[in-house]
């Protein structure tokens, strides 16, 4: 993939905004591009703190992600992506070195109220979500169930058109404005709950 069009932090912010393929090319682009420099500042940062020298690439990783939610949701305002990059690296890092550290006694029963705790069922029950949700999209069709999907990971109508081979925009807007109301009705006459 060439990433000569992103001459500036400004290029990326403007298509990891738009969504659909632009945000896919420029995520890549922007991880390609500073991720050395930033694993570099992050591990420079870490140099005296023993034992978490390993975590550097998981972190630059998460906070990566993070990054790109925060553009996306218009959390970054200007400056440079870098330095947003390594300011929320580094706040990770601060945050597991505090968790590291800390030594309160947790009661049992509060330890398992917590909602980001993935027991074996919760991740089976989600499992078990994704693959009735997948079967009930099939029933729909492979079209359907394209266009649906990518309608919903921030496609627009011209991306799905154009790869999907569709014939225009509006075409792709009937089929999935048909499709979604396809899945409403199913989903109301079945017996289930996502």
């Amino acid at each position: 993939m060439d990433c000569k069009e992103y001459l500036s932090d400004e290029d990326f912010v403007r298509d990891i905004r738009l969504g659909g393929s632009a945000l896919d090319r420029a995520t890549d682009c922007l991880y390609r591009t500073y991720r050395d420099s930033t694993l570099t500042k992050v591990k420079s940062y870490l140099r005296f703190r023993k034992g978490i020298e390993d975590d550097a690439v998981d972190v630059i990783q998460d906070a990566f992600l993070i990054m790109i939610e925060k553009i996306r949701d218009n959390g970054y305002n200007e400056g440079s992506l870098v330095h947003f990059w390594i300011g929320i690296a580094r706040g990770l890092l601060r945050n597991k070195l505090k968790r590291d550290t800390r030594t309160d006694l947790i009661e049992e029963s509060t330890q398992y109220d917590q909602a980001d705790i993935q027991t074996p069922e919760y991740l089976l029950l989600n499992a078990e979500k994704r693959d009735l949700l997948d079967s009930v999209l099939s029933k729909l069709g492979d079209r359907c169930k394209k266009v649906l999907l990518m309608w919903a990971g921030g496609y627009s109508m011209e991306e799905i058109a154009e790869k999907l081979e569709l014939s225009s925009e509006a075409m792709a807007r009937k089929i999935k404005y048909k499709c979604k109301n396809q899945l409403m009705e199913l989903l109301d006459n079945t017996d289930f709950d996502l």
